[in-house]
């Protein structure tokens, strides 16, 4: 990626030693699960001589993603998905959704109320018609949400809002099941005769009437969805201050989102219907694949350990059952910081703090002196430590009170300025890919029909320059 964004700026080598540099300086790059984002990574270890493994993360939302959909849709989710998209009659897809129980009807429903004026308007004359019989002080009415085969909380916001309208779309589907039973009786005398060769086609919806059975169906998925939002919505924010979206927190809310989900296959083991239990089984195993995945790259692991309020600590008492992860995650710990050991750091230097402006003496320059070769380096035996089992080793009773690890790292880069700067690199990986795709969205809207002359050089460039300011690498000035 940073080949095609820096290298194509200006056809120049001087982009293609920025996007070097790029790669090489950052730790870990984020893909998706692509089969092409393993073929790149593998060609720029061998190029940049690193390991594939210790660099390829996951987006953590692209994970959440898979185990909601296995949880709603079974196994198969991706042959489902082809045959919805395939070229088949409208009937056919109805047919489809409805086998996957509850939310399969629910989801035919909310798109046959969306596909009529008609069907909308009488949703919310019935909303209005029980807010004034059950005197609500609010009497806003609300629209249906359709989903989509992209994200899975889009079927959760349908779900969501189908549960709130339950009432008025359980009254709009009776009245065609009304409808078509007095057709029928009708065309049959009562069921006297048989039905005529030449009738009305039975409405798709009538099949999708959702039972109380159905609707408590659709409130357990939402009770067992619920831990799956929350987690998304912690890990796509922008974690400027080492939280609410840092890699240090992927490998805690696995844990939990693990410990969740057997929770909720106990729950539902002995349930006549098989959906849930199917449903959390599959979504538990989805995610424990993925939590397997992580120990082929330290940098989740590394990122927890140095974060001062977790340590090794965290990890021993999470991994009691486990010796084996334990003694596999220090050693790829370890191989991590043997890439940062030996590096050559410069020292910063200390920032001047204001004084008032007075004549110095001599006495002044000799205490100044003095003070500026305190903060020198030491000699060559600062190379020989190891910072980082220096750092394992001592302890203070106020970590555990540290709330941004990446000020913390930054006030200790002249104690430990190699173990400072592997933590600040492992801090700045964001536990999912949603800031990069916010800049990709604003890119899109930044080629109105007004811009259809601008090149690619200039879109990044633009978007370059946005990003920068508003993470505060650069100010411009005003």
């Amino acid at each position: 990626m940073a080949n095609s964004l820096l290298a194509d700026r200006d056809a120049s080598p001087v982009g293609k030693r920025w996007a070097h540099n790029f790669v090489k300086r950052q730790p870990e790059l984020k893909t998706h699960n692509a089969g092409s984002n393993d073929t790149c990574l593998e060609d720029l270890g061998i190029e940049l001589g690193f390991k594939k493994q210790h660099r390829r993360l996951r987006c953590c939302g692209h994970i959440i993603n898979l185990v909601a959909r296995s949880i709603l849709f079974g196994t198969d989710v991706d042959a489902f998905e082809e045959d919805c998209q395939a070229d088949k009659e409208i009937q056919d897809e109805v047919q489809l959704w409805r086998s996957k129980c509850p939310v399969g009807k629910l989801h035919n429903i909310i798109h046959w109320v969306q596909r009529s004026g008609q069907r909308i308007e009488k949703l919310h004359k019935l909303q209005s018609i029980e807010n004034t019989a059950l005197s609500l002080e609010d009497k806003t009415t609300y629209d249906v949400i359709t989903d989509n085969a992209t994200r899975w909380n889009s079927s959760e916001a349908m779900m969501e809002r189908g549960y709130l309208l339950r009432n008025a779309l359980d009254s709009l589907v009776q009245a065609e099941v009304t409808e078509w039973n007095q057709y029928v009786a009708r065309r049959t005398q009562n069921g006297i005769k048989p039905m005529p060769k030449k009738s009305r086609k039975k409405p798709a919806i009538v099949d999708d009437k959702m039972a109380a059975e159905d609707w408590s169906i659709i409130a357990e998925y939402l009770a067992i969805l619920k831990p799956l939002k929350i987690a998304t919505k912690r890990l796509e924010g922008r974690p400027q201050e080492g939280k609410f979206g840092a890699i240090w927190e992927v490998l805690l809310t696995m844990e939990w989102l693990l410990k969740h989900l057997e929770e909720a296959k106990l729950q539902h083991e002995r349930d006549e219907e098989p959906h849930l239990r199917i449903g959390c089984n599959l979504g538990w195993m989805k995610l424990d694949q993925y939590y397997t995945l992580t120990e082929d790259s330290p940098a989740y692991l590394a990122a927890l350990v140095l974060h001062p309020a977790f340590r090794w600590s965290t990890v021993e008492s999470q991994w009691a059952d486990h010796p084996g992860w334990l003694i596999r995650g220090k050693t790829a710990v370890q191989e991590l910081w043997e890439e940062y050991r030996n590096l050559s750091v410069e020292q910063d230097a200390l920032p001047e703090q204001p004084t008032i402006a007075r004549k110095t003496t001599d006495l002044d320059d000799f205490m100044a002196s003095i003070r500026k070769l305190s903060t020198q380096p030491a000699p060559s035996t600062s190379a020989m430590r190891d910072e980082y089992a220096e750092w394992v080793a001592t302890t203070d009773p106020g970590d555990c009170l540290v709330d941004d690890p990446i000020q913390y790292w930054l006030l200790r880069r002249r104690q430990y300025p190699r173990l400072s700067r592997m933590a600040i690199d492992l801090f700045s990986v964001p536990a999912m890919s949603s800031e990069p795709e916010r800049i990709f969205s604003l890119a899109g809207k930044m080629v109105t029909a007004q811009r259809g002359r601008l090149k690619a050089d200039l879109i990044g460039a633009a978007q370059c320059i946005s990003s920068w300011e508003k993470s505060g690498v650069i100010q411009i000035s005003k």
